[in-house]
């Protein structure tokens, strides 16, 4: 090692895909800089001076390095757009995100607190992250969920209506329904899946309910418990109505595997009244784990246009092949596991950490949030030569619940297992002296410099 190696070996090769992004060295040398940040696990929050490991404060945020980066985000050339493009390209050849047809299109939210009259994006709204309503930024993004991985393919933010002119009827506002629309009809030519899923405020929209019929999407809604229809006096009025007039034998047992591997027996019974049923636009689909009483927070009321079998002619039903109501359940299983974990891998890369106020500096560092977040599943690929799945199991069930996924912890960590002293070592030497590392200190940064992890739990 007769030079400073910036970066380790996997971290470099995995750069060197998106250096055709960026038309000059320093993007590129910055671009190393910028990823290696993300990854690693920091005390201080990820902003320029964070990423640089530049002085806290002002000398360490006009210093040279954290000057380089705040250009990157804010001034340089590069398109994040071309940046997206290279990573979705990028994931079409890894084994764990390859397209196939088992795949399933969620549609997620990042709602986080950002402050500033001047800052891009930035109003009064709901934010997932809090649970209440706060100023912050709110992004849209569709995921890829295949049974092996789930990878954001697009994201956008959702700008409020005070920031245009003419408020909601300016023609440049979009509501997030309309987002979602577009970013689902960007993707979906390219990315083969078995349906959309998104949860209950994009289910009761009536414009995203659709446009996703009109064009024949299959997908799984969410409803909230208290959806309503006009309904005669002695009919049942809204879903949570029907599922308590369900008959007991309508209710099927369902296994479920939850995330940290245990299991739990959910009720599923397709229902029929006022407007859902077989015959009907949409089908209701009900999971609980206590049908007698629907636990408000545990209870589900789905909705889909996925056809119920081969004779099942209903003009709006998805022209795709059909699914049964345990089908039905499972897809949409698949998104409160993506709601939890994409949230928090998000926040350990740094996604509310950027300090800066434009719209292109923002988009730039969620792009690179993005590309380090991929580089968790291209680093696992790297220890396997596994053909991707291509097509869906022969068991459509075992196909909608997918395997469970490589955690973006376990990942994570072994990830950092070989960044992290790779990083810190070489920084503790150099603040130490400018003599060469000794034979055996050489010998550990070369270890872990190649990629290979270093375990430093108790055992």
């Amino acid at each position: 090692m007769d030079s400073v190696q910036l970066v380790p070996g996997p971290l470099e090769q995995y750069c060197q895909l998106f250096d055709q992004t960026f038309t000059r060295p320093t993007q590129r040398a910055t671009l190393r800089t910028y990823l290696q940040g993300l990854l690693l696990g920091l005390e201080r929050h990820k902003t320029a001076t964070g990423l640089a490991n530049t002085e806290p404060g002002k000398d360490g945020s006009q210093h040279k390095d954290a000057q380089r980066l705040q250009w990157f985000l804010s001034e340089s050339t590069w398109d994040p757009e071309r940046l997206n493009d290279t990573r979705l390209a990028m994931l079409r050849t890894i084994t764990s995100t390859a397209p196939c047809d088992g795949a399933v299109l969620v549609i997620d939210e990042t709602g986080d607190r950002k402050y500033g009259t001047h800052t891009a994006h930035v109003g009064r709204q709901y934010l997932g992250s809090l649970g209440k309503v706060d100023s912050g930024i709110v992004t849209v993004h569709v995921l890829y969920d295949t049974p092996n991985a789930y990878v954001p393919l697009k994201f956008v933010p959702y700008t409020p209506a005070h920031h245009y002119e003419r408020k909601t009827n300016d023609p440049a506002f979009k509501t997030k329904p309309q987002l979602a629309i577009d970013l689902i009809d960007a993707v979906r030519p390219d990315w083969p899946y078995r349906a959309v899923v998104a949860d209950s405020f994009y289910g009761r929209n009536e414009m995203f309910q659709t446009h996703l019929i009109r064009q024949y999407i299959p997908f799984v809604l969410a409803l909230p418990a208290s959806h309503t229809w006009w309904h005669a006096a002695d009919q049942p009025g809204s879903v949570e109505e029907l599922a308590l007039r369900a008959a007991p034998e309508a209710w099927q047992p369902l296994l479920r595997t939850c995330a940290d591997g245990h299991q739990e027996i959910k009720w599923v019974a397709e229902l029929q009244g006022g407007p859902f049923g077989p015959l009907q636009t949409f089908r209701l689909v009900v999971v609980t784990p206590d049908p007698a009483l629907l636990p408000e927070d545990r209870t589900e009321y789905l909705i889909s246009n996925l056809r119920t079998d081969e004779q099942d002619t209903m003009l709006w039903h998805a022209k795709t092949p059909p699914a049964t109501l345990l089908e039905i359940a499972l897809l949409y299983a698949r998104r409160p596991r993506i709601e939890q974990a994409y949230r928090e891998v998000k926040q350990h890369l740094g996604w509310t950490h950027c300090q800066a106020r434009s719209d292109i500096a923002l988009r730039r560092h969620w792009a690179l949030v993005c590309v380090a977040f991929c580089f968790l599943y291209w680093e696992a690929t790297q220890q396997t030569s596994d053909p991707p799945t291509t097509e869906l199991s022969d068991d459509p069930q075992r196909s909608a619940a997918a395997e469970q996924p490589l955690t973006w912890s376990a990942a994570l960590r072994r990830v950092r297992a070989y960044l992290e002293p790779f990083v810190w070592v070489w920084r503790a030497w150099h603040a130490f002296t400018t003599a060469p590392p000794p034979k055996t200190l050489l010998a550990l940064l070369r270890y872990v410099g190649q990629g290979q992890p270093l375990y430093l739990y108790v055992t």
